[in-house]
């Protein structure tokens, strides 16, 4: 049995330009290409690009028979440099993101994570061309990131360097709280949340997991070993972050069974500020009576308390009832401070 060998139209002046724009400026998509993005910027149809896409396939390749370019289909397909042609220095573009990620992680100043991560940076930029490194010279101008109340967590190496150790050595530590409580905790994770440094392990005071906020710790050290060195402890493998904060509201839910929220939308602007953001996995908006109402259902409510209020008059608690009760007391009281 024979198979016929595949023939592709002769391609054109005009086809030939359009697959050298392409072979050019695909090093400048170092994540991928999308071929929807590929057919707008060169005005051509599906079923062009695809032609051009079968032809590249057999004729653009090295002299060891790899191709140029390869198609990645997870998702939205995307054409990309294959691994072969990929430029082994850092790229400019991963610097980039590197900057804009430490832009947004600023709170950290001062600290041995930024510390790590700049040497990082060094490393990464000397890797470069002089052209390139000429270029990023203003990226702290370029790419800024404003973070709302970050605390302030210079001064706190002496906290974080056996916490960093801990987490990453499988280390029991000793934490002694500022409301005087000591905790013999297995580190888990190390999460960033709204500007803040939080420890979730395990407490061997009751055997729960716990969350801790760093800048409440008053003192951290690696508990020492029987038989010298420091103590270890196996870290479970089904433990999973994502799920010891699964449909909370904030980061403090120990203890807290899930609830149903309603929250009543007032205005225009207030419904297309919410929208426009992922608040909880489970937020929907529903229209009831001509107005719109945000439902969640939520682990814990003190810090969705706190959001509330800062809508003031724009939303309203419908349910449940005791965050209603509880979100009017606090506006009634803070009313009562504007009285002449």
């Amino acid at each position: 049995m024979t198979t016929k060998k595949r023939k592709y139209r002769k391609p054109s002046y005009t086809a030939a330009l359009r697959m050298a724009r392409i072979a050019f400026e695909l090093p400048g998509h170092p994540f991928g290409w999308p071929l929807d993005a590929i057919r707008r910027e060169l005005g051509i149809s599906d079923r062009t690009l695809k032609r051009y896409l079968a032809a590249a396939r057999d004729t653009l390749v090295d002299r060891l028979g790899r191709p140029y370019f390869v198609l990645v289909a997870n998702g939205q397909p995307k054409l990309r440099l294959s691994p072969s042609q990929t430029p082994l220095q850092s790229s400019a573009f991963q610097l980039v993101s590197l900057h804009f990620t430490l832009t947004v992680l600023k709170f950290l100043e001062g600290t041995v994570l930024e510390k790590g991560v700049e040497e990082l940076w060094d490393r990464f930029s000397k890797s470069l061309p002089a052209y390139e490194r000429a270029d990023l010279r203003t990226l702290d101008r370029k790419f800024y990131s404003i973070s709302y109340a970050p605390k302030d967590y210079r001064g706190l190496n002496h906290l974080l360097d056996p916490i960093i150790r801990g987490l990453v050595r499988e280390y029991r530590l000793r934490i002694e709280y500022l409301s005087g409580l000591v905790h013999e905790v297995d580190p888990y994770t190390l999460v960033a949340y709204r500007g803040g440094l939080y420890l979730i392990g395990k407490t061997h005071i009751n055997g729960t997991i716990t969350t801790l906020a760093v800048e409440r710790m008053r003192r951290v050290e690696l508990l020492p070993g029987e038989g010298g060195g420091f103590r270890k402890f196996a870290y479970p493998a089904s433990f999973r972050p994502e799920r010891y904060t699964e449909g909370a509201f904030g980061i403090m839910v120990e203890g807290e069974e899930p609830v149903e929220v309603e929250l009543l939308v007032k205005n225009r602007e207030t419904e297309s500020y919410l929208r426009a953001r992922s608040l909880h996995p489970s937020q929907r908006f529903i229209r009831r009576r001509g107005k719109t109402v945000l439902t969640m259902k939520v682990r814990g409510t003190t810090e969705l308390r706190n959001w509330i209020l800062g809508f003031g008059p724009w939303l309203q608690v419908l349910k449940p009832a005791a965050l209603r009760q509880e979100v009017c007391a606090l506006l009634s009281r803070a009313a009562r401070n504007y009285r002449a």
